[in-house]
Formats: C-alpha cells, structure tokens, sequence
C-alpha cells in the first residue's frame, strides 16, 4: 500500500469515527428518554433521521464501497424488525415506530430505582436459593416452535415477525417488568443470538434449560450436558420422555434421567426437576419416592371450542402420528395439553413440590386472564407463558393480580 493510499485510509477512518460518533448520539438515553417524557418522540425520530443522512452523507466514499455488499445481502438477512406499528408518523424508514422502540428498550438500565420498583411489584417465589418470578417467559412463541392448530401459516407469520431484535425487545420487556426467568433450550442461544444480547442488550439472563432428548436414554447425558454449558440456573427432563417412559413401561429411564441430572447438579446450586403433559408420570414419581426440585406441568381448563371430548382422549395423543394427523374433530387435533385438569389439581393438592404450570392457555384457546386465574387458584406456584413484546406488560399485569386474588386458595404455596 502508497503513502497516499494509506493517508486515505486514514482519513477515511477518522470521518468513519466522527460519524458514528453523530450516530450515536443520535441514540442516547437521554435523547430517547427526553422524547418520550415530552410526547415528542416522532418529530425527535424525523430529526433524528434527518441528522443521520446529514452525517452518512459525509462518507460518500464509504456508502459505494458498501453499497454492492449490501445489496449481495439483502436478499438473504432478516430485517431489523417487522413494519412500523399502527399509528406511527414516521413512515417505513430507518426511524419507524419498532425501530424507535428497539433503541428505547436497549436503553433500560435494569439497575435504575424507577426499574427497579417496577420488578419489585412481580411476586416472587424461590426454588432452593434461586428466586423466581411468578411469571415465566417461554420459548416456543417466540422462538416459532408454537402449536398452531390446523392453521399451517400461523408459523411462517411468526417466523417473520419475531427477528431477533423483536425477541430481544421482548426478553428485555420481561427483564424490566420482574419477568427474571426464561424457559429455553440449547439452541435458543444460537437462534436467539443470545450471547450477543447478554453483551449488548439486555445483561445476564437467569434460565431453566428444557432437555430434549427424545426417547432415547443414551442421548440424554450429552445433551444435557451441552445446556449445562451455557450456565442454566435450573433443568428438567422433557415432558415428551417422561409420558412415553411412563406409559411404555420404560419408567426405570426417568430414574436414571433423574439419577444422571443430580449427578450434574453442582452440589444442588442447579435446580433439578421434572417435566409432564400428563399427572400419571408425576404421580407415580411422587410414590417412587424420588426428590425433584420442581415440576413442570401442563394445566388448563377444556372450556374452549376446539377440545375434544374427554371420551376420545388417549395418553400419548400428542406423539402418535395416527391422532396428530386426524381430520377427525372428535379427535386430538394439536388443540389439547392438559387432558385431565380435575385430576391434575386433586393430585397436586398433596404435593409439596413447587409446581410450574404451562400450557395454560392452551397454546392461545384460552384468554390470559381467565388462563392465569384458573392456574393460580388450582394451584400452581408459577406459569410459563410464551409472548411476544406487545404482551408482556399485560401478561405482567395479570400475573400480578392473579396471584393477589389466589392468596386463600385450597394447595397451601409451595414456592
């Protein structure tokens, strides 16, 4: 490289600095927060847009250079985030409403007073020393793995709403309103780009690992030793395992699954527990004497359209291809997870094990205030519950006064 090509190089790094250092600026908490508190944040974000371009229109040289990467790209990257939200005077550019948003969440110190009050009102429950809030947030929503029914599109139009800065946003959201504890798996990390989010966006995370193995006791050990990895704070066996073992007569597996978890469990710093869709696996668990730290068990009610009659409802249902593909509506049809709650509630009454309850709205047939209620008052100690950004602040709400209004319920809390 010349003298003279270096001294460009130079200089077009230095123009680069100041630039991003406008740009920056641009997004400063004080800047968002000002224009928040004022009811001024469009006409900020218009300004703002206008100062940008002003500041990218000093690196002419640097625009070309990226312009043929960008456009290689384009066909192939996600977007920032989806379309502008209802309402917004800012249009489709750089500046829309979700973008705005993105930077505001970004910007939540999770260690500022305000912040903290807010975290304080979510009810809390403790697992050993790790203290939970009594609202857990979900994978499978946001991580496009959601049950949907006979509607096949719902996840292609999930998979294009929930880029990872929504899912970032949404975490965040949880992390600010005292939603401290994300239900995932191994490879979340890598879809959700979490490790970056840790860095850069939202801090440490406190999470329970899901371990899917399949039915197949030998992968079980490396796969959970692949989440321990990754630092959970809690882990439990795949309510999939548990039912088939259960119900193929494989019950020794749960055992040495049980066995193999506490082996890992750091001196009992790791939360241990069990998973299940149905109260006959954790029944029998209960009577085999075995010491979970907590379970993890679907409820709901069936007072919705599309369940099917209790009559026509078999254990494994959900695993077994001859009921998952009926087109029989007196039939399991993915619309099903807690096949008998009266049952599930008689049962738990008498377990003093913390209870996690999830599929409580039946993967969206049940409205959450009703979902919540009815697993607070029957029982559980906490709920797990997939949601997108826009829901957290309202699942947050309810939660707070679900729990309020089940403090004289029948099962003492275990948590």
């Amino acid at each position: 490289m010349s003298n003279n090509q270096s001294s460009s190089l130079r200089r077009l790094c230095s123009a680069t600095a100041v630039c991003l250092g406008r740009v920056k600026h641009l997004f400063s908490r004080k800047q968002v927060t000002a224009a928040l508190a004022s009811g001024q944040a469009d006409s900020v974000a218009n300004s703002n847009r206008r100062k940008l371009l002003a500041s990218l229109s000093a690196l002419p040289v640097l625009g070309v250079a990226s312009a043929r990467h960008a456009s290689a790209q384009q066909a192939k990257e996600k977007p920032v985030v989806a379309a502008p939200t209802s309402g917004s005077s800012v249009g489709t550019g750089p500046f829309n409403a979700a973008i705005h948003q993105y930077y505001v969440n970004k910007v939540i110190d999770l260690k500022d007073p305000e912040t903290v009050a807010k975290q304080k009102l979510m009810p809390v429950g403790k697992i050993g020393n790790l203290s939970i809030g009594r609202l857990i947030c979900g994978s499978n929503l946001i991580g496009t793995n959601m049950h949907e029914r006979d509607l096949s599109y719902v996840r292609d139009l999930s998979s294009r709403y929930t880029t990872t800065e929504r899912i970032w946003m949404a975490m965040k959201k949880c992390q600010e309103l005292g939603v401290n504890t994300f239900n995932l798996k191994a490879n979340n990390f890598k879809q959700f780009d979490l490790p970056t989010y840790e860095k850069e966006y939202g801090g440490k995370i406190q999470w329970i690992a899901d371990v899917i193995a399949g039915t197949d006791l030998a992968k079980f050990e490396p796969v959970l030793l692949a989440h321990l990895k990754l630092g959970p704070s809690a882990v439990y066996l795949w309510g999939g395992s548990v039912d088939q073992w259960y119900f193929n007569k494989q019950e020794r597996n749960i055992v040495r699954a049980y066995e193999i978890m506490r082996k890992y469990d750091d001196g009992g710093k790791i939360a241990v527990g069990f998973c299940a869709h149905r109260i006959e696996p954790i029944a029998w668990i209960e009577k085999e004497g075995l010491k979970p730290d907590f379970y993890h068990l679907t409820l709901h009610h069936d007072r919705y359209w599309s369940a099917h009659p209790k009559e026509n409802r078999e254990p494994l249902e959900m695993f077994d291809p001859k009921f998952r593909n009926s087109i029989d509506h007196t039939r399991y049809c993915d619309n099903l997870y807690c096949m008998d709650a009266e049952k599930v509630v008689e049962v738990m009454q008498d377990v003093k094990v913390p209870f996690m309850a999830f599929k409580v709205m039946a993967a969206g047939a049940i409205k959450p205030q009703d979902a919540f209620n009815y697993s607070f008052q029957n029982g559980a100690d906490f709920i797990c519950a997939g949601m997108f950004d826009w829901q957290v602040e309202q699942d947050a709400e309810i939660t707070i006064k679900a729990v309020a209004e089940a403090k004289n319920r029948k099962r003492p809390w275990c948590a």
